[in-house]
């Protein structure tokens, strides 16, 4: 009977199963969807060949203790074990209207979305293993997605205790963690945890490295431009040393060559360019006098060709030796001209 309100009318809350829906087999099981009271299901029902073996029997039986004892919000509920007409035995188990992680996966979510989904998986395990248990099967099939706030459901324990012998499966975390790699690659640090806690506590230490980051690239820069502004000013430095040097030179030089300039003028000598000897005596202090002049303008040239032809240190060098040159030849010559004139 159909309701034309947006309420549910009573006859929609049978109490018994209808709308049973096989949705798929497996090798050693049947699982169906149905309702009741107007609630979907999911039934997990033995196969046709085993539903009346005793090892398969006894298996489901445990897989419903396991399953009737996990109460979290990340796994699914289970809520009972009954026969039900026309299926069997079954495992009535909370129906997810969700997607498999893989599928989620493909419609390619936000960082933020995935590391949501890894955080309530890492809660759904660490429940688990906190009841010394562990799923054994862990994979994308087996991770649900509600549509409804994309939250995590956790599904299929039958491996969390048993194996199809029905010997003991060992309750090793690091199954899990091990599968949470495969399943979550850029979220699982490297290493060996021995339990959930252990990766959480490495997950932190890798979220403060990365946001200490750019406070180390930060330091990085900076120490590099101090060493870049120390290389500048050392460069600087050590060039002004060589300028002070050069001027330095540039005064023993031209003291030097004042002091032989002097030398010059005050040499007692007198010419009379009508003797022959006093002729070559002036030619031999001419050539003296243009000998000392060659002799430091090479030194000049030299010191000036230490710099490049562009570079500003050249031209102050250059003005610096001519200014000192022109301060002796305003000196010393008169003196020198009135000296070689003679009587």
């Amino acid at each position: 009977m159909e309701s034309s309100s947006a309420f549910i009318v009573p006859a929609d809350f049978s109490a018994e199963w209808q709308d049973i829906t096989l949705t798929q087999k497996r090798s050693r099981t049947f699982v169906y969807t149905a309702t009741r009271y107007g609630r979907r299901y999911v039934l997990k029902a033995l196969a046709t060949e085993c539903a009346d073996l005793t090892d398969y029997r006894l298996q489901q039986e445990q897989e419903f203790q396991l399953g009737i004892q996990l109460v979290h919000p990340n796994i699914a509920a289970t809520y009972s074990l009954e026969e039900i007409e026309g299926v069997g035995r079954c495992i009535v188990q909370e129906w997810i209207d969700g997607v498999t992680l893989g599928e989620w996966l493909q419609t390619k979510p936000s960082k933020a979305a995935q590391k949501r989904v890894f955080n309530q998986t890492l809660d759904a395990l660490e429940y688990l293993h906190g009841l010394q248990l562990v799923h054994h099967d862990l994979k994308v099939d087996n991770i649900l997605i509600t549509r409804n706030g994309l939250n995590v459901k956790l599904i299929d324990f039958g491996l969390s205790t048993l194996d199809s012998t029905l010997s003991p499966v060992p309750n090793d975390p690091q199954a899990d963690i091990e599968a949470l790699r495969r399943i979550f690659p850029s979220l699982v640090p490297k290493g060996n945890f021995a339990n959930i806690a252990a990766l959480r506590r490495a997950i932190q230490r890798r979220k403060r490295i990365v946001r200490m980051l750019p406070v180390i690239f930060s330091s990085l820069l900076l120490i590099a431009a101090a060493a870049l502004f120390y290389m500048a000013w050392h460069e600087r430095h050590a060039e002004q040393q060589r300028y002070d040097a050069m001027i330095a030179q540039i005064d023993v030089y031209i003291a030097q060559e004042r002091s032989e300039y002097q030398e010059l003028v005050n040499r007692p000598v007198t010419f009379d360019r009508t003797v022959s000897a006093d002729v070559i005596a002036y030619a031999a202090y001419i050539t003296e006098m243009t000998d000392m002049r060659q002799r430091y303008w090479a030194v000049r040239d030299s010191l000036v060709a230490t710099y490049g032809e562009n570079d500003p240190l050249r031209e102050q060098l250059f003005l610096i030796w001519t200014h000192k040159e022109t301060e002796i030849d305003n000196e010393l010559y008169p003196l020198m001209t009135a000296k070689l004139k003679t009587d």
